[in-house]
């Protein structure tokens, strides 16, 4: 029993800043489209939004197009002519998200729906760090260093274009870090040449970096010795984000009080991309480190349970709609075979009771 309430108590504190949820039905009578606004606070690396939507009525094949954007107005996600789906996706930026629904030509001129959207966000951030450098350098102007914004680019196996990071680690105490602290570096892609994926490799640069840091400066790092040092990579996708465990690498450069830690990023395979740099994007989009204190484990189990019930419903809700639709073609099918029958049957007797009053005409007539 006091096991139970002590864990109850665990909930009653953590889980108002875990977990947020809203409910809410509404009218769609316009064309236009119409948005709806639910804030965010992402306060830590782990924030995940969770959405779900459907036509409530009328029951029938009316379908919507329903996009979720950003404070910055990117697409987070979106369904095209849909009447029931659901979805999550993991976010960084804060601030007001907008619930867009647009109705498609044809549509009922009234149509109630609903959506349910909730956030949950493990762990809480003790530290952000930003760039003092976010730059690119490149093969082809081997002297330049370009810090408008950090791309990536591999062609035929051989880098041509690679992101330079560079964080100032000066006045950030060891204490910081201990068990429960994870550090994370966060990027976010801004755009891919081709395709809709791609891997981001992340390399540690072993030297601090120049003052004038070039493809030409670094020498045989930039055309293949990078490779030697290569910490992490992941796969994302436009408008994502992704996120390297560096903690080990943090805690080591802390203790041996280097001032600074620097990283190189790459395009694994034959891909090109641009990554948000620190100009001309929300804050919320640089390339940052972030000391976490991940919490207590309870609080990931109870994201965790939180994520698949939402799942789970998400699921419920989608089969619900799918026998709701086979039901209205059974009954319709039904129906359809009813009348068809009776009018079959109509017919029948009404060319039997032709066929006696012929026969009989005929024999009256002979007789």
């Amino acid at each position: 029993m006091r096991s139970f309430l002590a864990v109850a108590l665990l909930l009653c504190v953590y889980m108002p800043h875990a977990i947020h949820a809203s409910r809410f039905e509404f009218t769609l009578t316009s064309r236009s489209e119409e948005c709806f606004l639910e804030k965010v606070d992402a306060r830590a690396s782990n924030n995940k939004v969770l959405y779900r939507f459907g036509i409530l009525e009328p029951k029938s094949y009316d379908l919507v197009n329903v996009v979720v954007k950003n404070p910055s107005q990117r697409e987070v996600m979106a369904w095209k002519s849909e009447q029931t789906n659901f979805g999550t996706a993991t976010v960084r930026e804060s601030g007001l998200y907008h619930l867009c629904f647009h109705k498609l030509k044809g549509a009922s001129s009234k149509m109630t729906l609903f959506y349910s959207f909730d956030f949950i966000s493990t762990g809480s951030r003790t530290l952000t760090l930003m760039p003092n450098t976010a730059a690119t350098i490149s093969k082809d102007a081997p002297t330049v260093l370009a810090d408008a914004r950090v791309e990536v680019a591999t062609v035929d196996g051989q880098v041509t274009k690679m992101g330079i990071l560079e964080f100032d680690l000066a006045g950030v105490s060891p204490s910081i870090t201990h068990n429960k602290t994870r550090v994370k570096l966060l990027l976010t892609v801004d755009s891919i040449a081709n395709g809709k994926f791609v891997d981001i490799v992340l390399a540690l640069l072993p030297n601090h970096l120049q003052s004038s840091v070039t493809w030409e400066t670094l020498g045989s790092y930039a055309t293949g010795g990078y490779h030697d040092h290569v910490y992490d990579s992941a796969g994302t996708e436009i408008g994502s984000h992704v996120a390297y465990d560096i903690t080990e690498i943090f805690e080591s450069k802390l203790n041996d009080q280097t001032g600074t830690i620097a990283f190189s990023i790459h395009a694994d395979g034959n891909s090109e991309a641009a990554v948000f740099g620190i100009y001309h994007a929300s804050k919320d989009h640089f390339p940052q480190i972030v000391v976490e204190d991940v919490g207590l484990e309870l609080m990931h189990e109870v994201a965790y349970f939180k994520e698949s019930v939402f799942t789970l419903r998400g699921d419920m809700s989608f089969l619900k709609h799918r026998e709701r639709l086979s039901r209205d073609a059974a009954e319709s099918t039904n129906s359809r075979v009813k009348w068809m029958s009776l009018i079959t049957n109509v017919v029948l007797v009404g060319i039997a009771f032709g066929q006696v009053v012929y026969i009989r005409s005929m024999l009256e007539s002979g007789h």
